[in-house]
């Protein structure tokens, strides 16, 4: 079964993507509609190489293409968490303009400083230019500040962070007393 870790993954090797000329991307390609704003189609498309596309199943079996749509039908799933509560793995969608959901992207990682994420259709990090129709696929680190909402897909699998299994006490009982 697939897991939130297994879309992070899958969305983590897409990392440095270029669009062509007039947003031409692979994205919208296998959505069908390409040469369209293709964030909401990225997380799809990601969703449905893990296997999992109806959990994004949005507006067609393949998923959503236009972030209000997305975020209207998870919001009638009950799938809405708390912003600062993100996974790896959930979806997060973003608003400039403070009144609508305008960009798209998963959740690799969260911190009380802001989610890491990778999105498509957004500018890098250490590029000029807009964040919601950008030139490729990039990790980002965005603050809470534009954050709309953060979706926790109903995952077959649980997404738990790991546990020590080590048995070492003395390096356990080292570790608690440098950290603490």
């Amino acid at each position: 079964m697939s897991s939130g870790l297994d879309v992070v993954s899958i969305a983590r090797k897409e990392d440095g993507y270029l669009e062509g000329p007039n947003n031409k991307n692979k994205f919208g390609e296998w959505y069908g509609l390409n040469h369209n704003p293709y964030c909401a189609m990225f997380v799809s498309w990601c969703f449905a190489q893990a296997g999992l596309s109806s959990l994004v199943a949005a507006s067609t079996p393949k998923g959503f293409s236009y972030c209000p749509d997305g975020l209207a039908w998870f919001q009638k799933k009950g799938c809405v968490v708390d912003k600062y509560s993100g996974k790896p793995g959930d979806i997060v969608f973003f608003s400039w303009n403070g009144h609508t959901a305008e960009h798209v992207g998963i959740i690799v990682a969260a911190s009380k400083d802001g989610i890491t994420t990778m999105e498509g259709n957004t500018s890098a990090d250490h590029k000029t230019g807009s964040q919601a129709n950008g030139d490729g696929v990039w990790l980002r680190h965005r603050p809470y500040l534009n954050v709309m909402a953060i979706v926790r897909p109903k995952y077959p699998v649980s997404t738990k962070p790991a546990t020590a299994v080590s048995q070492n006490k003395k390096v356990a009982a080292l570790f608690s007393s440098i950290c603490l």
